[in-house]
């Protein structure tokens, strides 16, 4: 049977003690064993097309410190978007991206299509998976998810699904990324909003 390693600190292994590891992380970046990367507590910022809204703009994001990714490390995102209010024709595009670019709109990702979610109330609910296949300044990974948007008056029924995947790209691991969710909307008007209300991430990495 294996057994876990006396504690370097000296205390006794026991219910309600967080364990937090180094490995896959930068300098002075821990992580809680078992513990969440990022977990949204308040809602995102809101895009409108009154402004910003007709360019991708990022309602949430989370950092990925330097030097914490490792070949075979797996980031989960899982979130929910609200749209509490929709302008006539003008269309919604949700995306996930993930790269170096801290506005996001420069980097890979999954999307949807330009939507018009021609009601209020509408969500949209996103899966996606980044998985490292090489390590370091010129290092690749895969990209693919989910992300169902709700075009009904109800606010239940995901009644559109876009699944996408990338082919291999490009990503500096000894550099910062960015994991974003992102909106797009068409037209210019202040009754178009959409915000994140949820974006959990995950980052495991493999054994040693």
């Amino acid at each position: 049977m294996s057994q876990i390693p006396a504690l370097t600190s000296g205390r006794a292994l026991e219910h309600g003690i967080a364990l937090t590891v180094d490995h896959g992380r930068g300098s002075g970046s821990k992580m809680y064993v078992g513990g969440q990367a990022n977990a949204l507590v308040a809602a995102g910022t809101v895009i409108n097309a009154d402004g910003e809204g007709t360019t991708e703009t990022e309602t949430t994001s989370y950092t990925v410190p330097a030097n914490t990714l490792v070949a075979g490390s797996t980031i989960r995102a899982k979130f929910y978007v609200h749209s509490p209010s929709a302008n006539g024709s003008d269309t919604t595009q949700i995306a996930l991206r993930f790269g170096y670019d801290a506005t996001a709109s420069g980097n890979d990702g999954i999307e949807t299509a330009a939507t018009d979610l021609d009601n209020s109330g509408a969500v949209c609910v996103g899966d996606g998976v980044v998985q490292i296949r090489t390590a370091g300044s010129s290092g690749t990974a895969i990209m693919f998810g989910t992300i169902a948007m709700d075009v009904v008056t109800t606010g239940i029924a995901l009644s559109h699904d876009e699944s996408g995947a990338m082919a291999v790209f490009a990503v500096d691991t000894t550099a910062v990324n960015y994991l974003a969710v992102t909106i797009t909307q068409s037209g210019s008007h202040a009754d178009q909003t959409s915000h994140a209300e949820a974006f959990i991430v995950d980052i495991v990495n493999p054994s040693t």
